[in-house]
């Protein structure tokens, strides 16, 4: 992690706990359908089992990060992991809709302290000059746990339909001593309003700054919350696509942008500002979104997702650097409420994708274009004129740059 003070093994810890959650999000994909058929669910009680998830994550999450900077980072990171465990041992009990609804969104609204939490450990354990790797690495874990999940799902699935939240469930509840024990408490963070009223902080989210942010995780959710609802009507509509092919071009898409994140982006962030590389992110994700569009067969869609994937791993641990940097909210409010945008995008986006398909196939994906030109644009203006945490960017890549020298 570059000069951090984060001990190597809390950061593994750390990692494997977000790498642990995302899988878990993973697992459900593929498994969820299968118990859902064992009680016969209709295709909408389906569909509102994630969206469900979704909407308790994003009215939860806001909650919980100001708990973070009350209560500290760690007793919610904890309990987040708890509650994530107990949501998926919930699931194998539940006879009937009800049930499951219910153990998905006590799963939800227990769970969603968890990402925020870490995060929030991470910003507070580096420094301004290092966080945005640091960041990189924390989101290509995720991907990684997101891309893990459904071949985890698929490992365990011979053994029983419930085998999969099992595992899952477990392996959250065994990785709790090791996260009380290894991780530690970062240091309190000083913040010109340390922990403002939640309407305050929904007031903070429209100020200068801030709003262009948040802004932006938004848009990239949107857009990309577009693609997976999308992607495997339009290949199969289009190009006839196999199973195996839409499962590459989603495998792709994680794949990439796991690499990008991993290995090239603490390289990037040396000779490149925050708002460079989000720009670039963009422009990226514009062209693999248009790729998609234009496709004349499977692998360009492939090579689609994949600029896709390597552009939104540019844009994501940007964007959370760039608000780690603020003083005027706590980080565990901030960060609850990106998390809460994020869920608020992933929930309208395969919405407003599904209506875009039924007018034309094409139009998801030029849509999600022209949001990322739109929001490449909203970097260019706020990177020229320094405006609030775009200033600090700027003056801490000219110090990075002096020290290099």
């Amino acid at each position: 992690m570059g000069k951090s003070t984060m001990d190597r093994r809390a950061f593994i810890i750390l990692s494997f706990t977000m790498f642990l959650t995302m899988t878990g999000y993973g697992i459900v994909l593929p498994s969820l359908p299968y118990v859902a058929e064992r009680l016969g669910l209709s295709s909408f009680e389906m569909g509102s089992l994630i969206t469900g998830w979704a909407l308790a994550q994003f009215l939860a999450t806001p909650v919980w990060g100001r708990l973070i900077d009350r209560l500290g980072r760690k007793p919610i990171l904890f309990f987040g992991l708890f509650g994530f465990g107990i949501a998926f041992l919930l699931i194998i009990f539940a006879e009937s809709y009800s049930q499951l609804l219910v153990a998905r969104i006590i799963g939800a609204i227990l769970s969603s302290g968890s990402l925020p939490a870490a995060f929030t450990i991470v910003a507070d354990s580096s420094d301004e000059e290092n966080r945005g790797a640091a960041m990189a690495k924390m989101g290509a874990v995720n991907g990684l746990g997101f891309l893990c999940g459904p071949a985890l799902g698929g490992v365990f699935s011979p053994f029983g339909v419930n085998a999969p939240f099992i595992a899952a469930g477990s392996l959250a509840l065994i990785s709790l001593p090791f996260v009380w024990v290894l991780v530690k408490e970062p240091p309190k963070q000083t913040v010109k309003n340390d922990n403002p009223s939640f309407l305050n902080s929904l007031v903070l989210v429209t100020k200068t700054g801030y709003r262009e942010l948040y802004i932006l995780t938004l848009g990239k959710s949107l857009a990309a919350s577009s693609l997976f609802g999308m992607l495997g009507y339009f290949m199969i509509e289009r190009f006839t696509a196999t199973p195996g092919e839409v499962s590459m071009g989603f495998s792709i898409f994680a794949g990439g942008s796991a690499f990008v994140q991993f290995f090239l982006l603490k390289h990037l962030y040396r000779i490149r500002p925050d708002n460079w590389i989000a720009k670039f992110g963009f422009i990226v994700c514009t062209a693999g979104y248009l790729f998609i569009a234009i496709s004349v067969g499977v692998w360009v869609v492939i090579l689609g997702c994949a600029l896709i994937g390597i552009g939104s791993a540019c844009i994501r641990p940007t964007v959370i650097s760039l608000l780690s940097k603020q003083q005027r909210m706590g980080r565990g409010i901030t960060m609850g409420l990106d998390q809460a945008i994020d869920s608020l995008g992933r929930i309208l986006g395969p919405l407003v994708g599904g209506v875009l398909f039924a007018v034309h196939s094409t139009f998801p994906f030029v849509g999600s274009s022209v949001i990322c030109v739109l929001l490449f644009f909203i970097v260019l203006v706020n990177g020229r004129n320094k405006i609030g945490v775009w200033s600090l960017n700027s003056q801490n890549h000219e110090n990075a740059l002096n020290k290099e020298v």
